[in-house]
């Protein structure tokens, strides 16, 4: 706790200058635009674009409320009040960017996302469930890219940016550029990346293998269609070559153990329309293609056996929803939505010119299917603020598996979200919210064989929805130079599917099935401000703590992270801007069984640490643009919570971009 303490230290710079203000913020978090001073739930909003990341997941160490895991450099998974992998939803541009795959605990999958493509992150805390459907049991998190926008003057605009960190950690290269008019917008975004081995705080050790390399692609066109017809066209390719599981090779005799190819695609295009009758202010049509790739391999120290593996997820999805303005104080947002999952999966071991082809880890050609409706409703009165909503989703899966035997599933849910926020004073609002949550079990779940991390699973077909009851109360302060945030919420959890541990051993990792038969809660706080102390001059700070108990085991959930947070003070003047953030977190020895057998961790828990550092932006010219990060500037040594791999020792980071 004495780490809060220390937080006060901490200084912050934000590479495209000062921190919106709450009032200027709106989230789309209903699916209806709202001011965040109205908002009736826990709710932030931050700007993606110009910030020096090297990867997606390391935006989130500076959000309240979220906690980043890294397993390895080419992963990073957000744990939004205490919960991550496939019991936190992600979406990207308004569809699903979870698949019937996602697994339970920490992934990979946000680090295929660039951040140079986006424009905004929105975190949503205690609510999901009924916006956006199965896996936000404590929330959602939704990233926007960056779109081309409409000009009423024709002009053609580009940026080419470079990246390079010391001790040759990373160089990369992004092009952009974008075409805008008065009814045409289009842009593309191209990118490569080389990341070597990481170095870790304290002795400055190499840590390998940890390195990978990386191209993204990003094509947007955008097109009016008359006065209320817009157009929207994306297509999106990430991919990642040779991606190192660290841990597995350090602590697991493997010789290699890495993703050999991994890959995310997607094409979207949505049609909106925009009216003048109050039943019908907005139309959105979406449809869209994702297509997730992993091919693994594996292959221990001494053996002459490799293992190869690929898991190929296609999705197809469409989504159609409609705004209404009933009167000026009532709204509402009523969809359908449908997703389709078809999943190729296979392994094979081979030894020398001898080719063994096995069961995947999952059903070759298994199907996953989703269909819900959604209606969400705002009232906005001259104080009031209040938000009703329900969806209901149904999910079909088959399973052919001739191994343990086919399966043809079907599983349903129901769930609600109230909220109310009252405006106190002009400055002042309090909120409350009452949710509940679903997380249908997926593929993963339900058909799964073989070593999944540091278990051996096997397929369960008989089971149902995980739930959850968030409630929350909160309270917000927005004067002209003072924003703060104060949330306490409890999360109840039922139904949680549990990999039980059997007495039986496969291939030396000792095997688990999985049941519904877990109850446990989450409890905490959440607090953040920004302090605008003068014209140039910003201070911002915030404070996250969960609970996490397993009341059905009587011991403390899985991977629940410490206290932690985060400070900064920002110089912004005309022409950049300078600053200093502290990130840290407290000791975690509040540990489960699971959390005491995993071998990322120490059966004492994870110590507490603290580090400092330093940023600066300068515009040389009006077109060129330089920026500096010192990380890590005492050179701790430290882990994240949960963590496979140590973080990034001392270190030096460039950046420059030219625009024309």
């Amino acid at each position: 706790m004495n780490l809060i303490f220390l937080s006060m230290l901490g200084v912050r710079m934000a590479f495209s200058g000062l921190s919106d203000t709450l009032v200027n913020v709106v989230v789309s978090a209903s699916r209806q635009p709202m001011a965040i001073q109205r908002a009736p739930l826990a709710i932030s909003k931050r700007k993606v674009a110009n910030q020096q990341l090297m990867n997606t997941p390391e935006f989130f160490q500076q959000s309240t409320g979220v906690f980043v895991q890294r397993t390895n450099q080419g992963g990073g998974s957000v744990f939004v009040r205490g919960l991550t992998g496939n019991q936190t939803l992600l979406v990207l541009d308004g569809i699903r960017f979870n698949n019937s795959t996602f697994r339970y605990g920490p992934n990979q999958y946000l680090n295929t996302i660039d951040p140079f493509n986006l424009s905004a992150v929105e975190i949503v805390k205690g609510s999901g469930s009924v916006q956006y459907g199965s896996d936000a049991l404590t929330g959602a998190v939704q990233l926007f890219t960056e779109k081309p926008e409409f000009a009423s003057t024709t002009a053609l605009h580009g940026e080419i940016l470079g990246r390079w960190t010391s001790q040759g950690m990373e160089t990369s290269g992004l092009g952009k550029v974008q075409y805008q008019s008065a009814n045409t917008a289009f842009s593309v975004h191209a990118g490569m990346k080389s990341f070597g081995d990481i170095t870790r705080g304290g002795d400055g050790e190499f840590q390998r293998p940890t390195g990978y390399d990386e191209q993204n692609l990003l094509f947007q066109f955008r097109q009016k269609l008359g006065s209320n017809w817009i157009l929207e066209n994306i297509i999106q390719q990430n991919q990642q070559d040779h991606v190192p599981v660290y841990h597995k090779v350090s602590l697991e005799n493997f010789a290699v153990n890495e993703m050999t190819l991994q890959s995310y695609r997607r094409a979207l295009s949505r049609l909106s329309y925009s009216g003048s009758k109050p039943w019908l202010k907005q139309v959105d049509l979406t449809a869209s293609y994702q297509q997730s790739l992993e091919n693994r391999t594996l292959q221990k120290k001494g053996s002459t056996t490799r293992r190869e593996e690929g898991d190929l997820v296609q999705t197809w999805g469409f989504v159609a929803q409609a705004k209404s303005n009933w009167t000026e104080e009532l709204s509402s947002t009523t969809g359908l939505e449908f997703y389709q999952d078809q999943v190729g999966s296979s392994r094979k071991d081979m030894t020398g010119a001898k080719q063994v082809s096995l069961r995947g880890l999952y059903p070759d050609q298994s199907r996953y299917g989703t269909f819900s409706a959604f209606t969400l409703h705002q009232l906005a009165l001259k104080s009031w603020q209040l938000q009703a909503g329900l969806r209901y989703q149904h999910a079909i899966a088959s399973l052919p598996d001739t191994t343990v035997g086919n399966a043809n599933l079907s599983i349903g849910a129901l769930v609600y979200d109230l909220g109310a926020a009252y405006l106190l004073s002009e400055r002042t609002t309090v909120f409350a919210g009452i949710s509940t949550g679903f997380r249908s079990p997926n593929l993963d779940d339900l058909g799964s064989l073989g070593v999944v991390d540091f278990r051996y699973e096997l397929p369960a077909y008989a089971l149902k929805p995980e739930y959850s009851l968030n409630k929350q109360v909160g309270i917000r302060f927005n004067t002209p130079r003072w924003k703060s945030e104060v949330v306490v919420f409890h999360t109840q959890l039922t139904k949680l599917i549990s990999r039980l541990k059997t007495a039986e051993v496969i291939q030396g990792y000792s095997v688990y099935k999985k049941e519904n038969v877990d109850q446990a809660y989450l409890m905490g706080f959440e607090w953040s401000q920004s302090i605008r102390l003068s014209d140039h001059l910003m201070w911002e700070n915030g404070v996250s703590y969960t609970l996490g108990d397993n009341s059905s085991q009587k011991e403390p959930m899985r991977r629940i992270p410490p206290l932690h947070g985060h400070a900064s003070l920002t110089y912004t003047a005309t022409k950049g801007s300078i600053g200093l953030v502290w990130l840290f977190a407290d000791r975690q020895d509040r540990l489960s069984a699971g959390d005491k057998s995993d071998n990322r961790m120490s059966p004492l828990g994870t110590a507490g640490w603290g580090i400092l550092r330093l940023q600066a932006s300068y515009k040389v010219t009006p077109r060129i643009q330089l920026g500096i990060q010192g990380e890590n500037l005492g050179n701790v040594r430290y882990r994240m919570h949960g963590s496979g791999i140590d973080g990034m020792g001392r270190s030096l980071h460039v950046q420059a971009a030219y625009a024309w």
